[in-house]
């Protein structure tokens, strides 16, 4: 949501970043760049993606960074683009002009700069037909976003009816049944165990292990280890002193979100709520985060206490960007009122383009491109090395200096840790390692490194004998006795409660709401809670908990909490707009047909790699 920019600046940035991933990259970032006809990764009907492409959309958001997510983006916004030609859809000149206008980086004191939009062409070697054409189509696209998200449409009385039921509080008081004292009424005979014993024999079965040694490349220490003279960083400076500046902040914030058709009254409740954690703020800066995880309701940046990541001008709605540019690193905001609702902000730190920024920039870029032949020639040392000396890593690792690491115990089939890939538990659990102590092949371990292993000591796969686990198994069985007795006990207690019979020392009074907002009880009691009739109070329920107990839950009252009920209403709101994007994706998934698509997923591995 707030990779976006106002109306008129939809061409910078992503276009509705929160409502798709789908729709998540379009915008200027689909024609900053050119290209030619090769080295293509997609194709839809005669149009190509290239893998700069991927990478401008990548830097336009810096929260995807998953290319295989960020290339279907760009094929979907092809297959629209595809439809409008054929359709015959053209943007007007006026609606062209007036978007090229308002785009902020081409605008100098509020008005529009005609050196600024030349430069802009100049760096980028891009004429202005290319650009104009580029804009005209993204203008059609957001046209269509909008169509849909527009023609959605949602009852305002069953939002806010279906805000009052997930908004609902039960207060609970609970009785446990913990299973240990049935564990003395159980005896478990010699039968039950051998037969338990040769029914889950996989269970007492010890997979393969190996300890291994290995040698790893990683590409950025062959970047970095590249030497770059100071007359190229001074060179590569002057070629590029035309760039537009790329001061950039790290902000977080907390969003009180509005929905568009709230009255005064509920957007005064909504900015009196985010006044009241703005005081708790800045009453306690440091745990910022914490009380974004709690209140925010931008669900992208929540999740991470808030942060934003770094952003350039022209990137957020203006509001936000005025007041986010204004902090001071550490500094805390006032409110901040957007189209989307109030924002609490709170800048991280400035990056930019000192002369330092620059210098270390130009570096950086120096020695990726001359990095790209370094780093295939020490795969083929690697190669030749580990393969022409097959029972040592050593002359591999002297030769291209990389230090031989070694492993713990790794078990076949293990999901934790490092030797987890298919790839790699593949290539190290191979006749060749464990039989013949030999190198294993290369292993790409898809994300830029390569590896390879040989084994230093191995453990056949083996069965526990019945005596060794015998234990064991008789825990096991009186965990599961037990389960049952205390399911059964809990079960006739609750109907004694219910009947009148039976009473019990209830304790620990808690407030539970339905969307399992609770500390103690887990998702399945809450949901217990919520199954029952509560014509009549108190009423009872109860079920097995996460540790094995059974939880009676003792109801005895119902109340509406405000808060959420506001919070809820904002999260309808959303979801309203996320189903209205499922339809525009129904409707992009339906020119797939139209329009054939292919791939050369080999040149985007590669890219990967490099």
């Amino acid at each position: 949501m707030f990779n976006t920019v106002e109306k008129h600046q939809k061409l910078v940035k992503g276009i509705m970043i929160t409502l798709g991933v789908a729709f998540a990259m379009w915008g200027i970032g689909g024609y900053l760049g050119f290209s030619s006809d090769d080295g293509y990764v997609a194709k839809v009907g005669s149009k190509k993606i290239y893998p700069r492409d991927i990478d401008q959309a990548m830097g336009n958001n810096p929260q995807m960074q998953d290319k295989m997510q960020l290339l279907y983006s760009l094929i979907n916004r092809q297959l629209l683009i595809n439809n409008f030609n054929d359709s015959y859809q053209k943007a007007t000149n006026s609606e062209l002009q007036h978007e090229i206008a308002n785009i902020p980086a081409f605008q100098d004191n509020g008005k529009f700069s005609l050196d600024k939009y030349t430069n802009f062409l100049h760096d980028r070697f891009m004429s202005a037909e290319q650009f104009q054409n580029n804009v005209a189509e993204q203008i059609l696209i957001n046209q269509t976003i909008d169509f849909f998200k527009g023609s959605y449409f949602s009852s305002t009385l069953f939002d806010k009816k279906f805000a009052t039921l997930l908004s609902r509080e039960r207060n609970v008081t609970t009785y446990i049944i913990d299973p240990q004292q049935f564990y003395s009424q159980i005896k478990v005979s010699d039968k039950e165990i051998a037969a338990y014993y040769n029914q889950n024999i996989a269970k007492f079965t010890l997979p393969e292990q190996i300890k291994l040694q290995y040698i790893v490349l990683d590409p950025d220490n062959i970047t970095k280890n590249i030497q770059i003279s100071n007359a190229d960083i001074d060179k590569f400076i002057s070629n590029h002193s035309a760039q537009p500046q790329n001061t950039q902040i790290d902000v977080s914030h907390i969003l009180f979100t509005v929905p568009s058709n709230s009255d005064a009254k509920t957007r005064a409740k909504i900015k009196a709520r985010a006044e009241q954690v703005l005081a708790e703020v800045k009453a306690n800066p440091s745990k910022f985060a914490t009380l974004a995880r709690k209140y925010s309701q931008d669900p992208g940046s929540a999740q991470n206490g808030g942060d934003l990541g770094f952003f350039a001008k022209g990137v957020m709605v203006k509001p936000f960007e005025d007041a986010a540019f204004k902090l001071k690193p550490g500094q805390i905001s006032n409110l901040v009122e957007t189209q989307y609702g109030y924002h609490i902000l709170r800048l991280n730190a400035i990056k930019g383009n000192s002369a330092n920024d620059m210098r270390d920039f130009a570096k950086s870029q120096l020695q990726k491109q001359k990095a790209a032949a370094s780093i295939q020639a020490s795969l083929d040392q690697l190669n030749n090395l580990t393969y022409s000396k097959p029972k040592t890593l050593d002359p591999a690792a002297q030769k291209l200096g990389l230090t031989i690491l070694t492993s713990n115990w790794i078990a076949k089939g293990a999901t934790s840790g490092d030797f987890t890939s298919t790839k790699i538990q593949k290539a190290i659990f191979s006749p060749d390692v464990i039989k013949n102590h030999n190198n294993s092949a290369i292993v790409d371990l898809d994300d830029g490194n390569h590896a390879v292993y040989r084994a230093i000591d191995y453990n056949p796969s083996v069965v526990e004998s019945l005596a060794l686990v015998r234990n064991q198994i008789i825990l096991q069985l009186k965990e599961l006795a037990a389960t049952n007795m205390v399911y059964a006990d809990g079960q006739k207690k609750v109907a004694d409660l219910k009947s009148g019979q039976l009473q019990l020392p209830f304790d620990h009074s808690e407030n539970v709401n339905l969307l399992a907002q609770s500390g103690d009880i887990d998702p399945m009691g809450v949901k217990q809670i919520f199954n029952v009739n509560i014509t009549k109070l108190p009423a009872y329920t109860g079920s097995i908990d996460n540790k094995g107990r059974f939880v009676i839950y003792k109801i005895n009252s119902e109340t509406i909490d405000p808060k959420l009920e506001i919070q809820n209403q904002a999260a309808i709101s959303q979801i309203d707009a996320n189903d209205s994007m499922l339809v525009l994706n129904a409707y992009v998934a339906s020119l797939r047909s139209k329009y054939n698509i292919s791939y050369r997923m080999d040149r985007l591995k590669q890219q990967e790699q490099q």
